[in-house]
């Protein structure tokens, strides 16, 4: 059986979803069971979810104050917010803990920012960081000005910040002891290409989702620097329709790599061959706008926003080949699936 913590956009904001719920998959059977409904009023718009200290998880609320807060994962979850904080920023749309634990840094979409707080046994401690991006970029509608979409660790004190408004991706050291925030790297990608998500590949490889260009992207990172080189580009859907790509993962031993595709409503599957990719399979997540997807063994979840379904893809982790397995879960505006 397979518990998540799932995430949604809430009434008022694009949205038709209540809060936090908790579900959970049996692989075996097909299953879904709602072990938990959703408890109103609690927060707005829980987006994005990532696992905190012991017995919490962290999740932004994508409003025009931004919120980071924890809840609780044990009893009631996500009806007992324990603590919060504000990003000091708009629309948070992404958030990551370093690997040490002790800080939490919060992508401010709106407001093309990011900030820092302390983690505590509570959750949600002090900001200590709070950096603004500036530029723009070629899509008048997209990229008058920054718009940091989600934060990467490259390492406890290295991370990267990807920014679809100003076509670059900036490297950021994380000072351990005391939380600040320093800029120290902007590379930047092909104009007009809106990087979106990254996912770390074997050795110092990356792959990048290209939301305004359609495209999936391979790089090379400096794992010291934090600069980041395009190798390869490519559509990310063989479909012909263009919208945007969402989501990217890796499988395990970063052989393959998988988009989510908005527009066509696809799930793609690449294989990294050294500085290339190369397409593999491509088939439909049997929802619309697929805004994230978590992927738990060879089982795909996939959060389809609008038509609000949660579907299964079951991956080849051999081939990269995809099938969808008829097993759908209701849920308004699912936006995120966090494994508990």
């Amino acid at each position: 059986m397979t518990r998540f913590l799932v995430g949604c956009y809430t009434d008022g904001d694009g949205g038709e979803g209540v809060g936090l719920t908790v579900a959970s998959h049996d692989p075996a059977s097909g299953r879904w069971t709602v072990e938990q409904p959703a408890v109103a009023g609690v927060v707005a718009s829980p987006t994005y979810l990532v696992a905190g200290p012991e017995g919490l998880a962290l999740a932004v609320s994508e409003v025009p104050d931004g919120v980071v807060f924890a809840v609780s994962v044990a009893g009631v979850v996500g009806a007992d917010v324990v603590s919060t904080g504000s990003t000091g920023g708009e629309f948070p749309c992404h958030l990551a803990v370093d690997p040490s634990g002790r800080w939490v840094v919060s992508a401010n979409y709106g407001s093309g920012s990011l900030s820092v707080h302390a983690l505590t046994a509570d959750g949600i401690g002090a900001r200590t960081a709070l950096v603004e991006h500036t530029g723009s970029g070629p899509n008048v509608d997209r990229q008058a000005g920054p718009h940091v979409h989600m934060i990467h660790f490259l390492s406890e004190t290295l991370l990267l910040a990807v920014d679809l408004g100003v076509d670059a991706i900036f490297a950021h050291r994380l000072d351990g002891a005391t939380g600040a925030l320093t800029e120290v790297q902007r590379s930047a990608v092909p104009a007009g290409f809106g990087p979106r998500h990254v996912v770390s590949l074997p050795g110092d490889r990356l792959a990048v989702a290209g939301e305004l260009a359609g495209e999936i992207a391979l790089a090379r990172v400096d794992l010291s620097t934090g600069a980041v080189t395009v190798l390869d580009r490519h559509p990310g859907s063989a479909a012909g329709e263009q919208y945007g790509p969402s989501a990217i993962l890796a499988m395990a031993d970063g052989r393959f790599v998988l988009l989510a595709n908005r527009g066509p409503d696809t799930v793609s599957s690449w294989r990294v061959d050294g500085d290339r990719l190369a397409a593999v399979d491509e088939i439909p997540t049997g929802g619309a706008n697929p805004r994230d997807m978590t992927l738990v063994g060879d089982l795909l979840y996939v959060a389809n926003q609008d038509d609000h379904t949660i579907t299964v893809i079951e991956v080849d982790l051999a081939t990269g080949d995809l099938r969808r397995r008829d097993e759908v879960l209701s849920l308004p505006s699912p936006t995120r699936l966090l494994p508990l």
